[in-house]
């Protein structure tokens, strides 16, 4: 293990064994779970309506203490899987284990949440406008992005709070032009060859909420070619969000950027056409109509618009060619109605365009998701 890799690994162990008072013995396990069918018809002669179980959930948490808890969530896309089919997945999208030290510091360990945007760490279908997850989220910064590590979370501030994690690197290897997602194991056989750092502070107060964070780590994933320091083939994200939410009107934005300054040599090594700089952002208005047509009532019926940018080429290595149907534009409009606070029935129309004029698409699309 790398010295530095040491260091923090002895840093929590220390912080642990002084931390006072020893562990209470009361348990409890709580079991929940999330999900979402999608009914999804694009335009075009070729292009047949599907309906799916897009992903159901199940969420097993227990508390072994007032200090120590634990929660996994363990994922099946697309209703099943076979090996002669090349959809379907069971994933384990997240394993944390929080030792709380204190009011403003817990350690977290396990296989993480990466605290970029909004939609990566909070992503349960009741939560957000739209049948699908944004556009940004998929292919800027790819939702829903897990890494194995250890870090500390809490609070330094009224209203203020942080996560920061030291977690295992991301893999050039799987770069495309269409982004970064499949350089990520998702906790499958993760490397700390390259190790990363990630972090966010996040600033709330009723109706408000904004956060401001990144990602920067090596990406060669032991691959001596393209280097042999801990830090070879960097990627940086960056990544800002806003969150307003206040009577009926309820507003959202998010910007990303991510920079891969060696794409280059990840180009001729790999044969891969990754851009050296991806951006993207998003802004959303919704309004609940049944705050004004029901003010009594706790359901709410929102009729939102919401406008991406995002581009997986924004900038390209010499000797790339740019494909500008990558430099997208996709507005979705559309109804969330929320009987109750964790259930969402949606229906939503998307114009999805690019900069190239190729392939641009329309798409109605229906869904309902829930959790609990």
């Amino acid at each position: 293990m790398p010295s530095h890799l040491r260091a923090f690994t002895g840093a929590l162990f220390v912080a642990v064994c002084v931390s006072s008072p020893s562990l209470a013995a009361q348990e409890s396990t709580t079991v929940g779970g999330y999900g979402e069918i999608q009914y999804v018809n694009p335009s075009g002669a070729n292009t047949p309506a599907t309906v799916d179980v897009r992903r159901l959930v199940a969420y097993l948490a227990h508390t072994f203490s007032d200090r120590l808890a634990l929660r996994s969530e363990v994922e099946i896309e697309h209703a099943k899987v076979e090996s002669t089919s090349p959809t379907g997945e069971i994933a384990v999208e997240q394993v944390v284990l929080d030792y709380r030290l204190g009011e403003r510091v817990t350690i977290r360990s396990g296989l993480l949440l990466v605290p970029l945007g909004i939609v990566n760490e909070v992503h349960e279908p009741p939560t957000f406008n739209g049948v699908d997850r944004p556009a940004v989220d998929l292919f800027v910064i790819p939702t829903t992005w897990r890494e194995i590590g250890a870090g500390v979370v809490g609070r330094f501030a009224e209203g203020w709070s942080y996560r920061a994690y030291l977690l295992n690197g991301l893999r050039a290897a799987g770069f495309t032009a269409l982004g970064t997602r499949e350089g990520s194991g998702e906790g499958q056989e993760g490397t700390f060859a390259n190790p990363s750092f990630t972090g966010r502070v996040e600033y709330a107060r009723p109706g408000l909420r904004a956060g401001a964070s990144f990602w920067y780590g090596g990406t060669s994933g032991g691959d001596t070619l393209l280097g042999r320091s801990s830090f070879s083939t960097p990627v940086t994200f960056l990544a800002a969000d806003v969150r307003y939410d206040v009577g009926g009107l309820a507003l959202r934005g998010e910007v990303a950027n991510v920079s891969i300054p060696d794409a280059a040599a990840i180009n001729a090594r790999y044969g891969a056409a990754v851009g050296r700089r991806i951006t993207g952002g998003y802004a959303e208005a919704a309004v609940n109509l049944l705050h004004w047509l029901a003010p009594a009532s706790s359901q709410r019926l929102a009729v939102f618009a919401r406008h991406e940018r995002f581009d997986t080429q924004a900038s390209v290595a010499p000797g790339t060619t740019r494909d500008r149907t990558l430099d997208r534009h996709v507005t979705t409009m559309g109804l969330t109605y929320k009987p109750t606070w964790n259930t969402a029935l949606k229906g939503d129309y998307q114009l999805l365009r690019n900069a190239a004029g190729i392939g641009e698409s329309e798409v109605l699309s229906l869904g309902l998701g829930f959790q609990f």
